[in-house]
């Protein structure tokens, strides 16, 4: 299994903070390094018999809703959960930019099947919490994208590298372990299955 973070595409066009289309998926890759390609393009090339995208709710945000109220603490409200949400897509571009330029400058392409046999077995061995590697670099850099956005709690090193792709699954108010645990006002949403159990 693996896993990526949505994030905002490249295109500088007026309005393309608001077109779907440019939305891109972030993620940890053996033959490209720190990828970012085109979410639509993304899943349409990837060979998983299943596919599930994980939405994100700040603040404030309710989805699938329509806001007919018009008292001030409910504006108040909204003009929050705005500036929360255009400060998490600057940050996503922030974490975009710096992961891409450090995967070329470090050459992590090379090194991305290494480390994620290297912490696949030092997981089933159960001793990673006494190595600095990664148990699973696409989880890691999916948390890592979190905690600097402030969706996430901000972990240790050592913390946010022992995140295993399970665990965005498992919810924080159910489970003390073996869970990404979102700040106060966050959640994730129900997933929306995008293929299953099929070959493409």
């Amino acid at each position: 299994m693996c896993v990526g973070i949505v994030v905002p595409g490249l295109s500088t066009a007026p309005g393309a903070e608001h077109d779907p289309s440019n939305l891109c998926l972030l993620e940890a890759t053996s033959g490209s390094g720190i990828a970012c390609r085109p979410l639509l393009t993304r899943l349409e090339m990837s060979r998983s018999r299943s596919v599930i995208l994980l939405p994100l709710s700040c603040p404030g945000e309710r989805r699938y809703e329509i806001d007919t109220g018009d008292d001030d603490d409910e504006r108040a409200m909204s003009e929050k959960t705005i500036y929360l949400k255009d400060t998490t897509y600057n940050e996503l571009i922030k974490f975009r930019n710096k992961w891409l330029e450090d995967s070329t400058l470090q050459n992590y392409q090379s090194a991305h099947s290494t480390l994620s046999i290297m912490g696949a077995l030092l997981y089933v061995t159960r001793l990673y919490p006494t190595f600095p590697i990664p148990i699973s670099p696409s989880a890691w850099l999916v948390v890592s994208a979190l905690q600097e956005c402030g969706a996430a709690m901000k972990l240790n090193e050592k913390q946010s590298q022992q995140t295993r792709v399970e665990d965005f699954t498992r919810d924080g108010r159910f489970f003390e372990r073996d869970t990404v645990r979102l700040r106060p006002g966050w959640k994730f949403l129900s997933p929306v299955v995008m293929r299953e159990n099929s070959v493409s």
